[in-house]
């Protein structure tokens, strides 16, 4: 894993092997996604790597499976890619899964909406926030660790 020179600390705790698309996704152009399990999810999904998103967003079937269009959050609206899409803001907990060293659990605010059709994504605000990570683009790795 990756560690601070100075002291020899670690950097990151995790590491995976990101991909450069989403096989079901229609668009091609290449992104970073990443492995994750959103909340009690019973299975791994993937999200989109996007650091100039404001908030991370569920899919809405992961939403609805996660109870989450249950919650009391702060209605908002996002203006994205796609046009405004409203929704709330709601707490859960994301897993962001290791393929080496340990995966790591982190509490999230996330944006959900019956409205949003574009997969899952993690943002800034609310979650990469607290995560420290590095990305090695020549062999596809994403370390990551708490913040």
């Amino acid at each position: 894993m990756l560690t601070f020179t100075s002291d020899g600390t670690a950097f990151v705790t995790g590491r995976m092997r990101f991909l450069d698309e989403d096989p079901g996704s229609p668009e091609k152009s290449h992104k970073i996604y990443v492995k994750i399990i959103p909340g009690d999810f019973e299975s791994s999904v993937l999200a989109q790597l996007d650091t100039g998103a404001a908030w991370s967003i569920l899919d809405p079937q992961i939403a609805e499976e996660l109870a989450l269009f249950n919650g009391q959050g702060p209605p908002i609206t996002l203006d994205t890619r796609i046009g405004p899409v409203s929704g709330r803001l709601e707490r859960t907990k994301i897993t962001i899964l290791a393929d080496e060293g340990e995966s790591t659990e982190f509490e999230a605010t996330v944006f959900v909406s019956r409205e949003w059709q574009a997969g899952s994504f993690l943002g800034y605000a609310g979650l990469l926030e607290r995560v420290r990570f590095a990305i090695d683009p020549q062999q596809n790795f994403f370390y990551f660790g708490p913040g």
